[in-house]
């Protein structure tokens, strides 16, 4: 009888058992900002922030407070609704971290309008995430890390923002940060659209507001998913010096994609 009780210790000891308090990370929710900030242990065991992630939290306070301990992990996990998440983490319950939802357990079915969402309330308890920030989770938070979930406050690290799947998104249920090797947004990027790119204008009259709306003129960027976004440009030009000068038009999109082009304007 106690050989069989020492046995069902141990095997208890051996499920339960997690070193949390020595993990290098700690993940904080703020439901009242839909963020993740991601607490990184330095080298005297304080935790300082080091990322932080768009998410969106539960409707009508779906998503409890509370200190909790993650508790297991599914590359794919069902989820209400009959859809999938991916990358899941389990917080308490029924509580997860995962991916904006698929309605298969494909990552080409997600769901385009849900993942327009995050930023905002829009889940029924679970913390949606981009896939690459579940992913994040999944690989370096081991079961027992530390998940503080608060209802108000503000966070350390600026919110990041999520690219937008608008009309012109070429793969629209697709998450464009899905690491997944057959992603086909990974051979997208920023990009633009223009009229001309060699420009030429009269020096009479000209000044450096005029000379500024010359070189814009007729460019557009565009970032990974088609929406458009501001650019910037540089050039070392003095509208009153007669000359061909060079001009770099460049812009990085939410998703860290950089892209420029270059042109030129010849002032006569």
């Amino acid at each position: 009888m106690k050989k069989i009780l020492l046995i069902l210790a141990i095997c208890i000891l051996s499920v339960t058992y997690v070193n949390a308090d020595n993990n290098s990370y700690r993940l904080t929710v703020n439901k009242s900002t839909n963020c993740v900030t991601v607490f990184k242990a330095d080298e005297n065991g304080e935790y300082k922030p080091f990322k932080a992630m768009i998410c969106s939290v539960g409707k009508n306070n779906s998503t409890p407070a509370g200190s909790f301990r993650t508790q297991a992990k599914y590359t794919w996990r069902e989820l209400f609704g009959n859809v999938y998440g991916q990358y899941a983490t389990r917080i308490n319950g029924h509580i997860l971290f995962h991916s904006v939802y698929y309605n298969r357990t494909s990552p080409d079915t997600l769901e385009t309008s849900g993942y327009n969402q995050l930023g905002a309330a829009a889940s029924m308890g679970c913390v949606r995430l981009t896939a690459a920030d579940a992913k994040w989770i999944y690989d370096n938070c081991p079961i027992g890390t530390q998940v503080d979930i608060i209802n108000e406050g503000g966070d350390p690290l600026e919110k990041p923002q999520a690219i937008k799947l608008g009309a012109n998104a070429t793969y629209p249920n697709w998450d464009p940060t899905d690491p997944d090797p057959d992603n086909p947004w990974k051979n997208e990027g920023v990009k633009f659209h223009y009229i001309a790119l060699n420009k030429r204008v009269k020096a009479e009259g000209l000044t450096s507001e005029k000379l500024a709306e010359v070189v814009r003129s007729g460019i557009v960027a565009f970032d990974t998913a088609n929406n458009i976004i501001h650019f910037d440009l540089a050039y070392d030009i003095s509208p009153d010096k007669k000359g061909k000068y060079d001009v770099k038009y460049f812009a990085t999109d939410v998703l860290g994609n950089y892209g420029e082009i270059n042109g030129t304007v010849t002032i006569e």
